[in-house]
């Protein structure tokens, strides 16, 4: 017999066995991160979704204070006055139980209803400060 037509087992490459073994085990993890309903962390909601609803957010910069804005966090409660100075000096209040979106040394987000966003808007029209009072929770 001649040995071209004997057919002989061939081994294959140790090399081509640990490559073929690597491939599966790297598609296999691919497939078990893919199947295991790792969730995109959801963005979080704007600040228009966040307010109560017939509520609108404000911004009262630091300029517009006749006085610090005490310590607050998001969620306090503060009542708005507003306040002219000078010899015939008055203070009334424009604001109630606006909650605190946030605050910074720029100044504080309020949310506010339309009366009370309208008051401190005519207020500041009038040239008169705002004083910030923070509501005790008790």
């Amino acid at each position: 017999m001649l040995p071209a037509l004997t057919a002989s087992r061939r081994r294959l490459p140790l090399r081509r066995v640990a490559l073929g073994a690597a491939s599966a085990l790297l598609a296999l993890g691919a497939l078990g991160a893919e199947m295991s309903g790792a969730v995109a962390p959801s963005p979080p909601p704007s600040l228009a979704e966040s307010l109560a609803p017939s509520t609108w957010a404000m911004t009262l910069p630091t300029a517009w204070l006749a006085a610090p804005v005490p310590r607050v966090g998001t969620g306090d409660l503060i009542d708005v006055l507003a306040v002219r100075q000078g010899e015939r000096a008055y203070a009334v209040p424009v604001a109630y139980a606006a909650r605190v979106v946030t605050a910074d040394e720029r100044g504080l987000v309020l949310e506010l209803d339309e009366e009370g966003a309208s008051a401190i808007a005519i207020a500041r029209g009038g040239g008169l400060l705002l004083v910030p009072l923070l509501r005790s929770t008790r």
